[in-house]
């Protein structure tokens, strides 16, 4: 216990145990690659440059994971959606693929994760993550949940609408989603990772109703859950915003743990799921990003505190980690968790 490695106590975080301390795992991206010195769109085009990018934050600040390219909206774009990418930001869905379901629908094709030219990349890298760490640090794989997916194909906006106005040709568009993202998370386990990282935005409390999330998003997420964890892969689910109506939906999913960002209440969502069942976050993205050490000091305790005394806590920020968040922010935070032994 007092020796724990970053793969010891994240894995054990999600088998029910105790670490050593609190795990930092933040959500690393194009933070990383400002450490590195690159761009993120450079890793883009590069499984080098997005390896080193990782292991160099990692070593280099000593918190507990290692992330492939994600929240990308690569598995969008193959489909058919057109990106916006561009230096200095992230990538976004510039043209949803589904902009006329009678036009648009029939062309949709499920894609090969290892022919397609940006997939394959991403799974490179992966699989090179995992050789490098294997059983040091934990490498985590993203995907989209099948809603999100759906909202990044249609557009938010239009998807949104269409749980009133177009719901049959909803549902069939749903049906694709789910099966394409069932052949990629097949295929980001097979290069090894050791968690799946599932993101559903658009299924959050800031975005859909409880109803609407029961009938829409969490069948879907429950159904890809249930197919991948027989494999043995550890499942975590992100969503953000004020998510305190549905977390026990959440977790009926079949997911190991719950990513949240500050809209939830990490006292209340302990006491609600449980002592040992692991939750995310929840220290604030913007308080990593412009606050002082000391600020990220108190929030990460008060983080520990409500959720983490006893096990089954990742501390994190509630979301992606700005690109200009400070080093020192970062350090105060895994100095803080390390304190908590």
């Amino acid at each position: 216990m007092d020796h724990m490695n970053a793969y010891e106590r994240v894995m054990g975080v999600l088998n029910g145990k105790r670490p050593d301390y609190p795990p930092v795992v933040p959500m690393a991206r194009e933070w990383c690659s400002q450490q590195a010195g690159f761009d993120l769109i450079d890793e883009l085009e590069s499984v080098e440059r997005h390896v080193y990018a990782q292991t160099y934050a990692v070593d280099k600040f000593g918190y507990d994971c290692v992330w492939d390219m994600f929240a990308c909206h690569s598995e969008s774009e193959a489909m058919g959606s057109v990106l916006k990418i561009s230096r200095g930001h992230p990538p976004s869905v510039e043209i949803p693929a589904v902009q006329n379901y009678e036009t648009d629908l029939s062309r949709l094709k499920l894609f090969d994760p290892h022919q397609n030219q940006r997939l394959s990349l991403i799974l490179e890298g992966m699989r090179r993550l995992k050789n490098r760490f294997q059983h040091q640090v934990p490498v985590i794989g993203y995907i989209q949940a099948p809603f999100r997916h759906v909202s990044m194909l249609r557009g938010s906006e239009n998807a949104m609408r269409d749980l009133y106005k177009a719901r049959e040709s909803l549902r069939k568009l749903c049906d694709i989603a789910l099966s394409s993202l069932i052949v990629y998370a097949v295929a980001i386990i097979s290069t090894g990772v050791d968690i799946l990282f599932v993101s559903d935005p658009s299924s959050s409390g800031d975005a859909i109703s409880k109803k609407h999330w029961e009938e829409w998003g969490k069948p879907m997420t429950a159904r890809l859950v249930n197919l991948v964890k027989p494999t043995g892969i550890k499942i975590i689910m992100h969503v953000c915003g004020d998510n305190s109506d549905r977390l026990e939906s959440f977790a009926e999913t079949g997911v190991n743990g719950l990513s949240l960002d500050e809209g939830v209440d990490f006292e209340a969502a302990r006491n609600l799921l449980g002592p040992r069942y692991c939750l995310m976050g929840n220290v604030s993205t913007s308080l990593l990003a412009m606050g002082s050490p000391e600020d990220v000091k108190e929030a990460t305790r008060e983080v520990i505190d409500k959720a983490g005394r006893d096990g089954g806590l990742l501390v994190s920020g509630g979301c992606i980690l700005p690109a200009i968040c400070p080093p020192e922010n970062i350090q105060a935070m895994v100095e803080t968790a390390k304190a908590c032994r």
